[in-house]
């Protein structure tokens, strides 16, 4: 059954972008059978009632989906392309992930933050992203978060930072994860933390973690240990 997305549970109408793609990429017409999902957990089966370019529907039947019993944090210092930020957030979402917090740096270039994570292209992905996969849920996403509150604040019961001194070996992320945890993994900029971010973070309950034994992209680590997270919670 095609799922769509509707954020507002009050109003009985697909937006434009998906009154178009119900009925001229889909070819519904009024009486098929769909879901809606506001991204927060609630699914309706709806029947459409078409009038023009108007896709309205009528709730047959309305639930909410539970809640995964853990939760995956990713904390991610943004790549310097609006692209790989974007196709980051898509393969996370899809993978599953319940938040996204992209984090400032000391190599996080300030002068192009805003144009490589634009926060109403990143929620539009994340929730294409969320109905192709089937879910329910959409991760909320958060820009401009500086370092050092953020680590300072962080509160998950699992806390892990992607970092592998030079000529030092660490844990695999894998072998960190609780079963049933909440975990919080933070990713890296092109240039890796400093020194000091490091040390903030083991300050604050992080641990050191590997993604594996080569060198991956910001935006790879992160579609990387995201899996990973949720792997561990499976197996």
């Amino acid at each position: 059954m095609h799922l769509f997305y509707q954020p507002d549970p009050h109003i009985f109408e697909l937006d434009e972008e998906e009154a178009r793609h119900s009925s001229k990429v889909l070819r519904l017409g009024s009486g098929d059978i769909i879901q809606v999902t506001n991204g927060k957990g609630l699914l309706q089966k709806c029947r459409l009632n078409i009038q023009g370019r108007r896709v309205g529907y009528e709730v047959i039947e309305s639930k909410t989906a539970e809640r995964r019993p853990f939760a995956v944090h990713m904390a991610i210092a943004p790549t310097r392309k609006a692209e790989r930020n974007e196709w980051m957030v898509e393969k996370m979402t899809e993978i599953g992930v319940e938040r996204i917090d992209f984090v400032v740096t000391e190599h996080t270039n300030p002068e192009t933050l805003n144009r490589v994570v634009n926060l109403t292209r990143l929620n539009r992905i994340a929730a294409a992203a969320m109905k192709q996969s089937q879910q329910f849920y959409m991760p909320v996403i958060t820009v401009n978060n500086k370092y050092e509150p953020f680590i300072k604040n962080a509160g998950d019961e699992v806390r892990l930072i992607a970092y592998v001194p030079e000529q030092n070996t660490v844990e695999h992320v894998f072998s960190k994860i609780k079963k049933g945890a909440d975990t919080t993994l933070l990713i890296g900029p092109e240039g890796d933390f400093s020194p000091k971010e490091v040390e903030l973070a083991l300050q604050a309950g992080f641990q050191t973690v590997s993604l594996g034994p080569t060198r991956l992209r910001t935006e790879t680590a992160a579609v990387a240990g995201c899996h990973a997270v949720n792997l561990a919670q499976v197996l």
